[in-house]
């Protein structure tokens, strides 16, 4: 199985429990929404959303901005559950790859993400198929992870010289240097308590967030318990998010 379609499939089996475990989804797209707010968009935008998971950005972004949306996801699975969340007739929506975006013919003058670039297998080609769906002037905004999350798990399996499957996310500079010339690139930190490590590894399951890096080769049960227990208790996780806003010529 490939690990486009494992990640679907995550995500797919975490669609009822996704939302009372999405604290720090929740809140960057409370950030999206004030980034997005503060732009210069025409008063009924067409929009399309990527990634729409159950709809946690949608909910509150489309009130605020209005406007003509397509809502798309890779799991059908989740673009079920924001139909529902969201209002069959408040948007359209549609069982869609970000990264090879077949959206019907027509050019959006805002394409917005939250929190879906992280699983890209190759960002900049993404942001350029996305970037050639907008309509002149229009802006592609989303949000990321950026290199310094999760770096509480990170560092106790360092200590413990032990692999970490967590991806190797982006500095803020790094990021912006994948991006057209002229984008922006802006930073948030959210910190998550969490009761203990186990908590934590609950919580990414209830999200469908759990698919580890490609290369990384799984702990067994014996490393995996020294690792939760070199976290201690309670436990704060870093979520390092990055703000990105590329706009069209």
């Amino acid at each position: 199985m490939n690990r486009k379609k494992k990640v679907a499939d995550s995500f797919a089996a975490a669609t009822a429990t996704y939302e009372s475990a999405a604290e720090a989804q929740a809140r960057a797209a409370d950030l999206l929404v004030g980034l997005v707010d503060g732009l210069a968009l025409p008063d009924k935008p067409t929009v399309l959303e990527v990634g729409c998971g159950t709809g946690l950005l949608t909910r509150r972004l489309l009130p605020v901005i209005g406007g003509d949306w397509l809502v798309t996801d890779l799991s059908p699975a989740m673009v079920a559950a924001a139909r529902v969340s969201v209002g069959a007739d408040k948007a359209q929506f549609r069982v869609m790859d970000a990264e090879q975006p077949d959206a019907p013919l027509g050019l959006f003058d805002l394409v917005v993400s939250n929190l879906a670039a992280q699983w890209f297998a190759d960002l900049p080609r993404a942001v350029r198929q996305l970037g050639a769906r907008l309509a002149p002037g229009g802006r592609l905004v989303f949000s990321t992870l950026g290199r310094e999350s999760f770096a509480e798990w990170r560092s106790a399996h360092e200590r413990l010289n032990l692999s970490c499957g967590i991806p190797a996310y982006p500095s803020p500079e790094e990021l912006a240097a994948q991006l057209p010339a002229g984008s922006q690139v802006v930073r948030h930190r959210v910190v998550v308590p969490h009761a203990d490590a186990h908590a934590f590894l609950t919580a990414l399951k209830r999200i469908g967030a759990g698919t580890p890096s490609p290369s990384h080769q799984p702990l067994s049960p014996g490393a995996l318990r020294r690792v939760m227990k070199a976290m201690g208790a309670p436990v704060a996780i870093t979520y390092d998010l990055l703000f990105a806003v590329v706009t069209a010529e």
